[in-house]
């Protein structure tokens, strides 16, 4: 009796999927009037802006847009975001914005193409510590972590 013994090794290169954004999130033009207590500005992925306390909003923002593409399809993939993301504004002694909340999608699918496209909100606060302000007419910029699982 002879055995035969086959061994099938099949090597994938390694997925990568294109992650565009289409259109940042932006919490518009707003104002500060004081940081003595943690004030909000929240837009929602339907465009929908409230803010709270000390902030208000001159200019309206809007939610950001991303477009996934090149990713096996009808696949689900999965999307959540690391928090809090801070702003790292580089002026000494500058209060820094908190992204504290995200309004997304837990999931979208993906289609016989392999892409989407998904918008996200989010809740933007101030840090409520009276002894520091904010610079005022400055373009504060803050990166959030997105995983995509799929």
């Amino acid at each position: 009796m002879k055995r035969l013994i086959f061994l099938l090794l099949v090597i994938s290169p390694p997925l990568i999927a294109d992650f565009a954004v289409d259109s940042p999130l932006n919490f518009g033009e707003i104002a500060v009037r004081s940081n003595d207590i943690v004030s909000t500005v929240s837009i929602t992925r339907n465009s929908t802006q409230q803010s709270t306390n000390h902030i208000f909003v001159l200019t309206p923002g809007s939610p950001g847009v991303f477009t996934l593409t090149d990713l096996p399809p009808f696949t689900v993939a999965n999307l959540s975001v690391d928090l809090p993301a801070v702003s790292a504004m580089g002026y000494p002694d500058t209060a820094q914005f908190e992204i504290t909340a995200v309004d997304i999608p837990t999931s979208v699918n993906l289609g016989p193409s392999g892409s989407a496209q998904f918008k996200m909100g989010g809740t933007l606060s101030t840090s409520g510590n009276p002894a520091t302000n904010y610079y005022s007419g400055a373009a504060y910029l803050i990166f959030i972590n997105l995983n995509i699982d799929y």
